[in-house]
């Protein structure tokens, strides 16, 4: 069946109706398609091996943010389901103990059921008798549980918002959407005692969630999408209503969360998608009449935005708070689901397409990224939407639009490509909670040789995490050791060759022009404060830095966030036009030469946490001034862009 065909097929309604997979369809899928008969097989082998291994915790003891399960080091814990209170680093062997630890194994365990839930479902589906009779027990009793002690979990939570089983909003709604989707994907296979459990689930968690909606946010996107599922179980039009066209509602959501481009205002890839999966959620429950055409467009776009936003390879930018390592390839769910749901909104999944080398757990969709021990790994597709919805777009992935430069003024983003390097820029508004405080930062890519990455976060307890976000750890240039208060930058000039925007506060001022030359680009920094303070800049890469004849191992004054994590600090000989030379001991790197300020100093350094897997070789030069102007001119070594 072509995308069209399937476009066609949807049912059209007068009022909301989910979306439901069509079974017998995604039966013959899996009998006859190699990738979808290999999800089914990893779903049987998950389900069969977490009958054993699942105990949902019973109330008595709260649930905690699962960024406690991170080490010290980043790392995140391994997670074992039969070691509630033994919490092990993979990485350096430290075991934790006791509490926020033993509370963040309790969310993963009813993550854990949560995705068992829907495993169950598919069996139901798609299993022969017997797989289906024991997902049809498994199912059942997981929904007696939860239903029956819900109201025992005390409500609680101290990140953001109130859960009983979860630890917060945002983590309860991800649960119960998982756990009503899985009931509403059985249908008739289950009993009308099983469903009237969940409706009877869904009444208690609306109750709860409801009274938190109040803002534009991923999250609140999550708790509306929760909120939709138990409408349509419980079958109450107002509350759905609400959910739409409420103050914070879905349309709320959409109209003021997205920037003009198609990317999410938190501008972070992680909660760009974060929150796409709650949105797509929701018009999956309540189907075509439940959202407009012209917002559903909104998401479509949604999907297209981040293929300008990657590197050549198809990795993203992890800007802000975001995981460091996500491919377009990991985000194949979002276009399969996205094909089903928005046949208004024309998606494409140009550039979508899965790892040619690697192999991956399978996507369950909601509930499985939390997960450790996740199911054996495949190759190609390994999506449960493209399993029981189809691979939809996914069928274009593999044509991906040539790299150019762009401008994007409402996202505060702006790339200079040539056929040497691509190097981005980003300006734009302060986006909240997730915001590094990097305005005017840069992040450079010479395809198939070099990169200067945004480091994004981790876990966000993590002592690691403290140095990804800090200042040192990006580059900009910084006024008197100090981080950027929540503020917003603005564009003063954009074109396919040259970008220049400012940012200001307090008498403050910072301005930074890049432009692209013959051999590689040029990048200017204009910095003012209201007195003479230490004016530092940074700029980091792939490597360690190769840094010349005469350097000499240094220190670095003042106390800028983060600088306590620079290492093997050496100052750099200048040339008697006060200059400096240096470069990056990895292939292809460029060369760049420092024009220093009157009375600067330049150093080298290494860095931490580079998303590349190679050392984070740091420039900075350093001055105290009330101005200075900060000149680099980078030269690449050869044309030629990967393809």
């Amino acid at each position: 069946m072509t995308t069209s065909q399937r476009r066609r097929a949807l049912p059209e309604a007068d009022g909301p109706a989910p979306i439901e997979p069509d079974w017998d369809a995604a039966r013959r899928r899996a009998a006859e398609e190699s990738w979808a008969g290999a999800i089914l097989e990893r779903v049987r082998e998950d389900f069969s091996r977490w009958r054993t291994r699942l105990r949902i915790p019973p109330p008595g003891r709260d649930s905690e943010w699962t960024h406690h399960a991170f080490c010290a080091d980043g790392t995140r814990l391994r997670f074992d389901p039969e070691r509630p209170h033994h919490h092990e680093c993979p990485s350096c062997g430290t075991v934790l103990e006791g509490e926020p630890w033993d509370g963040a194994w309790r969310t993963q365990m009813h993550n854990a059921a949560a995705s068992q839930a829907q495993r169950a479902a598919l069996l139901l589906r798609l299993g022969d008798a017997e797989e289906a009779g024991a997902a049809r027990e498994v199912l059942t009793g997981i929904l007696e549980q939860y239903a029956a002690d819900y109201h025992r979990y005390p409500p609680h939570g101290d990140k953001v918002g109130t859960g009983r089983v979860m630890p917060q909003n945002l983590d309860e709604s991800i649960w119960v959407i998982a756990l009503l989707r899985a009931v509403r994907w059985s249908g008739d296979a289950l009993p009308d005692r099983v469903r009237e459990l969940a409706r009877h689930l869904a009444e208690q968690v609306a109750a709860l969630l409801e009274p938190q909606i109040g803002e534009v946010h991923n999250i609140q996107c999550w708790v509306l999408a929760a909120l939709a599922e138990c409408g349509i179980s419980t079958r109450d039009d107002a509350l759905l209503e609400r959910v739409r066209r409420g103050a914070f509602g879905i349309e709320t959501q959409i109209r003021e969360g997205f920037r003009e481009e198609g990317l999410w205002y938190e501008t972070s890839a992680f909660y760009h998608y974060y929150a796409l999966a709650a949105l797509l959620s929701y018009r999956e429950a309540v189907g075509l009449a439940g959202l407009g055409t012209e917002d559903a467009r909104v998401l479509a776009r949604a999907i297209e935005a981040p293929v300008t936003l990657a590197y050549s390879d198809g990795l993203l930018p992890a800007y802000g708070d975001c995981w460091p390592h996500g491919h377009l390839g990991d985000f194949i769910t979002h276009v399969a689901v996205a094909s089903a749901v928005l046949p208004d909104g024309e998606v494409s999944g140009r550039g979508y397409a899965p790892d040619p080398v690697g192999e991956h757990p399978v996507d369950l969709w909601i509930g499985s990224r939390w997960e450790h021990g996740a199911s054996r790994p495949m190759a190609g597709l390994n999506s449960v939407a493209a399993l029981v919805f189809g691979p939809g777009a996914l069928e274009h992935a593999a044509d991906v639009p040539a790299e150019e430069s762009f401008l994007w003024p409402d996202s505060g983003i702006a790339a200079l490509v040539s056929d040497r390097a691509r190097v981005t820029m980003r300006f734009g508004r302060d986006v909240g909670m997730h915001d590094h405080r990097d305005k005017l930062a840069v992040d450079v890519e010479i395809p198939g040789a070099w990169r200067s990455l945004d480091l994004g976060s981790g876990g966000y307890t993590a002592g690691l995490t403290q140095w990804m976000r800090s200042p040192a750890a990006h580059s900009i240039t910084t006024l008197d050791d100090e981080r950027q208060p929540p503020v917003d930058a603005r564009l003063l000039h954009g074109s396919e060759e040259r970008v220049s925007a400012e940012v200001a506060w307090d008498g403050r001022r910072l301005e930074r022009t890049l432009q692209l030359s013959a051999d590689g680009w040029s990048d200017v920094t204009e910095a003012r404060a209201e007195r003479e303070v230490p004016l530092l800049w940074i700029f980091h890469g792939d490597g360690e830095v190769l840094p010349g004849e005469g350097a000499e191992p240094a220190e670095l004054d003042g106390d800028l966030p983060g600088q306590d994590r620079l290492r093997d600090v050496r100052r750099l000989a200048a040339s008697a036009d006060g200059t400096v030379s240096a470069t990056w001991d990895v292939p292809g790197a460029p060369q760049v030469t420092l024009v220093l300020p009157p009375g600067g100093t330049a150093y080298a350094a290494s860095g931490e946490a580079n998303p590349s897997g190679r050392a984070l070789g740091v420039l900075l030069v350093r001055v105290h001034a009330e101005s200075a102007r900060f000149e680099a001119r980078f030269t690449v070594p050869s044309a030629g862009r990967a393809t």
